[in-house]
């Protein structure tokens, strides 16, 4: 049961509508954690912002964001997120098979070496951001332009905001994923 219920577009007002609107053309919807932050009014435009220009185009291929995507709410175990993420990677080019074997894709041969470190940098900034070893981040230079690193990261920690968001309020999954399992 969710702590709060998302703002409804009937019940919204004039400003809160306008976001939803811009949401509806970017995305093709409004998220419910979209619809719940709506009951802070300083934080809902900033948010929706961001999270529309993540979902947007980037210096990365829509395979590998939504990889790093659906590994960070794998790791947050936020069922909301990874039904939506789950299906979305799908249209991206990823197999159930290979959604699956993400939580071990070390030992996996389903994943090349750069969606490997992929997944690695999402579970890193995920436990432990601060323990990242320089060989590491030189790694990921070796084989990703700055801007595709520094969206990676961005994307991550957005990630598991909005995770921890979703899990501490209780925000119910978006009807439009609520009928497909994972």
């Amino acid at each position: 049961m969710p702590r709060y219920l998302p703002v409804q577009l009937d019940a919204a007002n004039d400003h809160t509508k306008k976001i939803y609107s811009e949401m509806e053309q970017d995305i093709g919807f409004v998220p419910n954690f979209i619809k719940t932050l709506a009951h802070s009014g300083n934080f809902l435009e900033g948010v929706a912002d961001l999270y529309r220009h993540l979902m947007g185009e980037t210096s990365l291929s829509e395979k590998i964001r939504q990889l790093a995507i659906l590994k960070t709410c794998k790791m947050n175990k936020c069922q909301y997120t990874v039904a939506v993420y789950s299906e979305l990677a799908k249209k991206g080019g990823w197999t159930t098979e290979q959604i699956e074997a993400m939580d071990d894709f070390a030992g996996s041969e389903l994943f090349n070496y750069y969606e490997k470190e992929v997944l690695q940098l999402a579970q890193q900034i995920t436990e432990e951001p601060d323990e990242i070893q320089d060989e590491f981040w030189t790694q990921l230079d070796n084989h990703f332009t700055s801007d595709q690193v520094v969206e990676l990261v961005t994307l991550i920690g957005f990630f598991n905001m909005i995770n921890r968001f979703i899990l501490s309020l209780q925000v119910e999954p978006d009807p439009e994923f609520t009928a497909q399992k994972v």
